[in-house]
């Protein structure tokens, strides 16, 4: 069980500061005399009670503190009192030899809860962040794309009319897809194994809907399926790659998704921007970076595009 260092430590000081002379016994009394012994023990009793004394004075207002604190120094005046009626011990020496021991526990008083409080800030500081992303997380997990669904809709009714073989199958993906985005929704992160299943269910809808204008190419070494990933990073940086390229059967949109040796997930496309000029916030990518960040996990996301190329890594926990 671990000790608090503010427990030991005014025991430690209490027995020590005598012998080097803060608040020591009084130099006439011989040594081996058991009245030395017995004074350094009444002097570590005082330093004792003058450290918790000193202690609560730091949060006097608070009315239990107070309280304490007056206790704490009716026990030192007793114990002081006692040293002089049963020692010969000059007073006004006594008294003046409390000045050093009470700087110096008010010094290191001082620095412990200028730590304690510096550390409960950092806390505070990582806990609002934390809370700041999770709150920005669940925002962008429950604004369901209307479009998608519009769209993967439209898809639907279309092969449904044609009475098209793989409109079933459709279906299934469809639901399967919003049943894992749903289920693993609270989680931070998920297994690669888990993950790749909401993507294939979420590139069968893409594939469904674009035919031959999207080639998807996929080779994730099964030794990395018990890794896990951030929950729903891949189908956002697969999304990406579908929001921000055009694609054709003629000019269809290739993505290429495969593990590495380092221990990261590679998606890469081939650039065709789209006619229209929309916007873009980079928001997916930028919260997915701070979710590594948040890990402390370095180089969490990284990216590389070329004239003819985009490439984001994401790193396997």
């Amino acid at each position: 069980m671990k000790i608090k260092i503010t427990k030991i430590l005014p025991i430690v000081l209490a027995l020590i500061l005598p012998a080097l002379r803060f608040y020591s016994p009084d130099e006439k009394i011989p040594v081996v005399d058991n009245s030395f012994f017995t004074l350094w023990l009444y002097s570590s009793l005082i330093l004792y009670n003058l450290w918790y004394f000193l202690w609560q004075l730091w949060d006097i207002k608070q009315g239990n503190k107070k309280w304490y604190a007056l206790a704490l120094f009716g026990i030192i005046l007793i114990l002081v009192a006692v040293s002089f009626l049963l020692f010969d011990v000059n007073n006004e020496g006594l008294i003046f030899k409390m000045l050093p021991p009470t700087i110096l526990f008010l010094t290191i008083q001082y620095a412990l809860k200028s730590q304690k409080k510096v550390s409960r800030l950092l806390l505070e500081k990582e806990q609002l962040q934390t809370e700041n992303y999770k709150a920005q997380l669940k925002t962008l997990r429950t604004q369901v794309d209307p479009h998608f669904l519009f769209n993967s809709l439209n898809t639907l009714r279309s092969m449904v009319r044609q009475q098209h073989s793989g409109a079933e199958r459709f279906i299934l993906s469809l639901s399967d897809f919003y049943r894992q985005t749903l289920q693993h929704n609270e989680h931070t992160t998920i297994l690669l194994s888990k993950e790749l299943v909401v993507l294939q269910s979420y590139l069968f809808l893409m594939k469904s809907r674009n035919e031959q204008a999207v080639q998807i190419k996929l080779n994730i070494d099964e030794s990395l399926l018990e890794y896990k990933i951030p929950t729903m990073a891949l189908q956002t940086v697969v999304e990406n790659c579908f929001k921000h390229n055009s694609m054709t059967s003629k000019n269809p949109l290739q993505i290429v998704i495969t593990s590495t040796d380092d221990l990261y997930i590679s998606v890469c496309n081939n650039i065709q921007p789209k006619i229209e000029d929309n916007e873009t916030t980079g928001l997916g990518l930028e919260l997915l970076r701070k979710r590594y960040e948040i890990m402390n996990i370095r180089q969490g996301l990284t990216f590389a595009h070329t004239p003819k190329q985009f490439c984001v890594k994401l790193k396997l926990v």
